[in-house]
């Protein structure tokens, strides 16, 4: 009999961080200005790496710092050799795309290789967590803001220490670490409890705006006083974005069988069941509007999909409901009685489906933003048809 237990821990790095890194595409730009934090959150690019083998390079020796936890000293070990292998060490001249002039341009260095492992690993460390936070906000609805170990630190960053603010305030889509170049800035996630202990504050501080202009693009944008360009916006938040408008954009534009099968295959996976419950961040779709029920009812696109928010507020209030349940709205949405609510708010879809236990699906109608949300779901009373058919303001679209 052995007394090891049924379990181990795993010494590697956050699951998330390494994701967030290992699926990033490659972006090829010779300047850092070139790319948007849009486009940070989803490719992995290294200012003068124009060219692929070495941008892979790179990237590689930055996901195995990152897996294998390598310090800075063997991250430049592995990769320096790598760099000079490829003729992509020291300075040397480069024609700009941008003006089309040629450029005495710093490529591999010590200082540059620190730069690319600090920034690259803070910013996937930093998206792996707000993937934790989401997932975990029921138990830690909090987040403290707290200094790192850096000596000097900015004097805006100064002024946010000891903030605490709910998970889902607006300030952590522009302040969540690391806030700029070297900026060794971090959030501890804590309950209710002890964020009422130390005292939650009523709302996030006044932050001046700057106006940045980017001197590659000739466009401004107004960053935060004390955030560096480019490191303004939450990457983990940003990628959760960009999955989400990816994976909606290729649903609309597939054949409508296809669409219809990836649909259900959705609805029913693992990802679903998990933002149901609430336990994974996001949004997921769940069905599709077929065209002449999106013509009736003025929407052009036709995605409808359930946020993790509002699929543990169904779980907790019905019992039963399932991914099962959702299969059924894709199916009313194609058989069942549709009707078409106007008030005040935005207009509201009915979904009713067919059968001897009926279920009435709400979707809320965001025709300005393109967006189709299930508001909410229930067994059918009735007496609630009833009292639809009977509204004013209710039009029927299918009976």
């Amino acid at each position: 009999m052995t007394d090891r237990p049924g379990y181990s821990f795993n010494p590697g790095p956050p699951p998330e961080a390494s994701r967030y890194l290992r699926n990033k595409g490659l972006r090829p730009a010779f300047s850092f200005r070139d790319v948007e934090p849009e486009e940070h959150a989803v490719a992995f690019t290294v200012a003068k790496a124009m060219q692929l083998d070495v941008l892979t390079g790179i990237r590689e020796e930055v996901q195995r710092a990152l897996d294998e936890g390598l310090p800075i000293a063997s991250f430049q070990k592995n990769l320096r050799p790598r760099l000079e292998a490829l003729g992509w060490w020291g300075k040397e001249a480069m024609v700009d795309p941008a003006t089309g002039k040629a450029r005495r341009v710093q490529l591999g260095s010590p200082r540059r290789l620190r730069t690319i492992y600090e920034a690259n690993i803070r910013s996937a460390r930093a998206a792996g967590q707000w993937e934790r936070i989401q997932r975990t906000k029921r138990a830690l609805p909090y987040l403290l803001y707290q200094l790192g170990p850096s000596i000097d630190h900015r004097e805006e960053h100064l002024m946010k220490a000891g903030l605490i603010l709910p998970v889902d305030h607006p300030f952590w889509a522009t302040w969540f670490p690391p806030n700029g170049w070297g900026c060794k800035c971090w959030v501890r996630q804590i309950t209710r409890h002890e964020a009422e202990d130390l005292g939650v504050d009523a709302d996030a501080p006044p932050t001046p705006m700057r106006a940045v202009k980017n001197r590659r693009t000739g466009a401004t944008r107004q960053i935060p006083l004390g955030i560096d360009p480019g490191w303004d916006r939450n990457p983990g938040a940003l990628r959760l974005e960009a999955m989400e408008q990816l994976l909606n954009d290729k649903l609309e534009a597939a054949d409508p069988a296809i669409a219809r099968a990836a649909l259900r295959d959705i609805a029913a996976s693992w990802r679903a069941e998990r933002v149901l419950k609430g336990e994974a961040p996001g949004a997921v779709p769940v069905a599709m509007l077929p065209r002449e029920v999106a013509a009736a009812v003025g929407m052009a696109k036709r995605v409808v999909q359930m946020t993790s928010e509002y699929g543990r507020k169904f779980v907790s209030r019905q019992r039963g409901v399932t991914t099962e349940t959702l299969l059924i709205l894709g199916e009313a949405l194609e058989t069942g009685e549709l009707l078409l609510e106007r008030g005040a708010g935005a207009p509201q879809l009915h979904v009713i489906s067919r059968g001897e236990t009926p279920w009435l699906f709400v979707l809320k109608l965001m025709r300005d933003a393109g967006e189709i949300w299930v508001n909410s779901f229930h067994p059918l009373k009735p007496n609630k048809l009833a009292r639809l058919r009977a509204n004013p303001d209710v039009s029927v679209v299918r009976e």
